[in-house]
């Protein structure tokens, strides 16, 4: 009956701060800083060119790190203002979905030398909701001014709520065997409503681990990016772990905030986008009836049938749908420390929220 579980997400959609890089005024701007870098100054001691200037002079700006993003300079000789290259961010997603369990099968059921067949216990779900809250810390670095690279640690809580009915078809066993008098008592609790749309709420809680990259590029103000990252979920109530790929291209525009004074504030950066997610979750998942909380008249079923506890069960799963839309929006409230947040509807609702700090 683990019909839920286990489509958490783990916002694949953890977007690196940085994953907007100014483009160049203009190509004559652009243009002129080339042959600005390629035009050597002569502080020569020439008798007919010497001249004394009382004007101060400028500091020399601080140099960023030359060793990433590789081809870094490059992209700064052409006018690009690129982001610092490493991060540090800290967030919080919480997920709503619906989800389609296609089979739940029970076996290892019995007692002493006896087992109970696979197919006794004929198990339907109606639909499945669940949802989930998911901390996460991510680390990243910028491999090229295109290619942010990340890794990612978190933690997931969450439930599911499961309408399940159990049945089972004596005249699948001969009249008199144990599976027989078996099938016709479930049958019977089936049929005056004791095993009918039962209310089957399943709590799980698991860490996350995972890696992944995000593509950038853009055109003036305007810019794209395709996030991908693939996770590894050990949750309490499963054996082994769940793998799951998602993907997210994005679409955006990036708008300069003036400087306020008033509150002392340097210019800064607002971006904002629609995109979409898709999610590519590990179908089958399997564990021990021991762990699973069951309702009240099915949990006294089955401490008839497995005694011992040594009864497993298995289930087949798929997301009601896969893809779903997004529409978030970051700020660059300085250029080391900016906020994000993100929405997801359709037919999977969430919300996304992080903080995030670049060196």
């Amino acid at each position: 009956m683990k019909n839920s579980a286990l489509f958490v997400l783990l916002p694949a959609a953890i977007i690196s701060s940085s994953a907007f890089a100014d483009t160049p005024a203009t190509p004559a701007s652009t243009q002129a800083m080339i042959d600005q870098a390629a035009t050597p100054v002569l502080m020569g001691s020439d008798a007919h060119t010497t001249t004394t200037s009382s004007a101060p002079v400028a500091a020399t700006p601080e140099k960023e790190s030359s060793i990433l993003p590789i081809w870094g300079d490059e992209a700064r000789a052409l006018g690009y203002d690129l982001p610092l290259p490493f991060g540090v961010s800290v967030s919080h997603m919480n997920i709503r979905q619906n989800i389609n369990v296609d089979s739940i099968n029970f076996n290892g059921l019995g007692w002493d030398s006896y087992q109970l067949p696979s197919s006794l216990f004929d198990i339907k779900v109606d639909k499945t909701r669940q949802k989930s809250k998911t901390d996460t810390l991510k680390l990243d670095m910028w491999l090229l001014p295109f290619m942010n690279v990340y890794g990612i640690v978190g933690h997931t809580k969450g439930s599911s709520l499961s309408k399940v009915s159990v049945n089972s078809d004596p005249s699948k066993y001969p009249m008199g065997s144990m599976d027989w008098i078996i099938a016709q008592v479930v049958k019977g609790m089936h049929d005056s409503g004791q095993l009918q749309d039962l209310d089957f709420k399943l709590k799980f809680k698991g860490t996350t681990y995972g890696a992944g990259t995000t593509f950038v590029g853009g055109y003036e103000d305007w810019f794209a990016m395709v996030d991908m990252n693939y996770t590894q979920t050990r949750f309490d109530i499963l054996d082994g772990s769940i793998d799951a790929f998602t993907l997210s291209p994005r679409v955006g525009y990036r708008f300069t905030i003036p400087a306020i004074d008033a509150l002392h504030m340097a210019p800064s950066k607002l971006n904002v986008w629609v995109g979409s997610m898709y999610q590519d979750v590990q179908q089958e998942f399997k564990g021990s009836l021991s762990d699973l909380n069951m309702p009240g008249d099915l949990a006294g079923l089955m401490n008839i049938a497995d005694p011992d506890g040594k009864g497993r069960f298995d289930v087949k799963q798929h997301l009601q749908s896969p893809w779903n839309v997004l529409v978030g929006a970051q700020y660059e409230i300085t250029r080391n420390f900016n906020v994000l947040t993100e929405i997801g509807f359709a037919e999977r609702n969430s919300f996304f929220v992080s903080g995030e700090y670049r060196f």
